[in-house]
């Protein structure tokens, strides 16, 4: 009897870590491109300020944004505007007491500090569950290809094919992330 019992606390406190490993979000309404790459990783495009509140609520703990403060909206599917302002998202995430993190990111420019930043947020274990978000997720399937190398050492071809299913769709972006893997992929 007592071995049942210590078996079943033993599942329960199992049930209850699993639990609170990752985010239990399937996607959120009205996020572009929204996709849970894993237990540890959604990725998406704008957010508006009510759904930062429903991905904390879904287990999210950080929130790392890509775009830079110029950048006035982006579309949701189907073509409707979301505003954009940067300083409101930061001071939102603040009040509801996720991790915040900046990197602004030129779609057309990106640069390896930026990465190197990124890859740097994403191997620190007290910013997951996080969700990584641009204005549609092109530049979020770059970066996010870069580290899927880089980090998870799959094929190039893999993580291009995944970075595709994210929102990679700038060319000058992709270019770029093809660039920095060609050049720090012949370091390690």
């Amino acid at each position: 009897m007592l071995k049942r019992i210590a078996l079943l606390v033993i599942l329960l406190l199992a049930a209850g870590a699993a639990a609170q490993e990752g985010p239990a979000l399937s996607g959120v309404e009205g996020i572009r491109n929204f996709l849970r790459v894993n237990e540890k990783i959604c990725t998406g495009g704008q957010p508006t300020l009510e759904q930062l509140a429903e991905l904390k609520a879904g287990g999210i703990r950080a929130v790392l944004n890509l775009r830079r403060p110029t950048e006035k909206q982006t579309m949701r599917p189907g073509g409707e505007p979301v505003p954009y302002d940067a300083a409101a998202e930061a001071a939102e995430a603040e009040r509801l007491g996720l991790r915040y993190f900046n990197i602004p990111v030129d779609p057309d420019a990106p640069t390896d500090a930026q990465v190197d930043e990124f890859l740097k947020i994403l191997a620190d274990a007290q910013n997951r569950p996080i969700f990584i978000h641009c204005g549609s997720a092109s530049r979020v399937g770059a970066f996010w290809m870069i580290r899927r190398v880089l980090v998870d050492e799959w094929s190039l071809e893999e993580a291009e094919a995944e970075a595709k299913r994210i929102g990679l769709s700038n060319e000058k972006t992709r270019a770029f992330a093809r660039d920095y893997l060609a050049r720090h992929s012949q370091r390690q």
